[in-house]
């Protein structure tokens, strides 16, 4: 078979692989006519960063100036946390206790209860039913233990509240740092709100905030008011059942301060 057969027998397939290899040819020299400089820039960058990667980029100095502002860093984390974090009175920390951590929430809510209430009841001040403190429905510790900081906090703010001349105290309410709720990354910092409704006279609205906000040192550092009560947002309005009185949802925050991880660099 001679080159003629050939062609007569495959010349549509040869005329197709031709004509695709020629379109091949005119679009290389095409795409290098217009793109060979950006490709030639392309490589020389890549070319470049290899080369840096092989190299040390950072000095022993530089090094030593980054663990040195670290340093500096956490300490001034450390220094933060110390102010901010919410510092529970000795009854209501679980650190050290022999009980099992409900019985220490239950008993803790009970005295509560009974000074908040004996109280009210010679200021002649309404406060709701229990306090609103319901009865948990967990065992976990962790969880436990949010909540009895809240109450803590709980008891400090009625505490300021009554003495400031609230009468009325409406609603109170605990909510969980939603992180905490739903087990994802809590982060560094954790809040827990403790939520109140009252009505009372702007004079004495005004004097329990005053109160709340004012840390009094004493010898005892976890004494009631020890401690200002971080307030996270207020919702007033004049009372609809007298004039001359405010309604406000005043909600305070338990901060807690998580530990930062630090990795096996640092710590080189």
């Amino acid at each position: 078979m001679d080159l003629n057969d050939i062609w007569q027998e495959n010349k549509r397939f040869i005329t197709t692989v031709g004509s695709g290899l020629l379109v091949f040819l005119i679009g290389l020299f095409v795409v290098n006519g217009m793109y060979a400089g950006d490709i030639q820039t392309v490589e020389g960058q890549m070319m470049s960063a290899r080369r840096k990667l092989k190299s040390e980029m950072f000095t022993a100095d530089d090094r030593d100036n980054a663990r040195d502002e670290n340093e500096a860093l956490l300490a001034s984390f450390d220094l933060l946390s110390g102010a901010v974090a919410f510092l529970p009175r000795t009854e209501f920390d679980l650190e050290g206790r022999t009980d099992s951590a409900r019985n220490v929430y239950m008993s803790s809510v009970d005295r509560v209860r009974n000074r908040v209430e004996d109280l009210a009841s010679r200021r002649r001040a309404r406060l709701p039913e229990g306090l609103d403190l319901e009865r948990l429905e967990t065992n976990n510790v962790d969880a436990i233990e949010r909540n009895l900081h809240a109450v803590d906090l709980l008891e400090r703010v009625l505490v300021l509240a009554v003495e400031s001349g609230v009468k009325q105290v409406r609603r109170a309410d605990i909510k969980l740092d939603p992180a905490f709720i739903a087990r994802r990354g809590l982060g560094s910092i954790e809040k827990t709100k403790v939520s109140v409704d009252i009505v009372a006279s702007p004079e004495a609205v005004a004097r329990w905030l005053l109160a709340c906000e004012t840390p009094v040192t004493g010898e005892d550092e976890r004494s009631v008011r020890h401690q200002a009560l971080p307030i996270d947002s207020i919702d007033a309005r004049r009372a609809t059942s007298k004039s001359d009185e405010v309604q406000a949802k005043v909600t305070f925050i338990v901060v807690r301060v998580n530990e930062i991880e630090v990795s096996e660099d640092e710590d080189a």
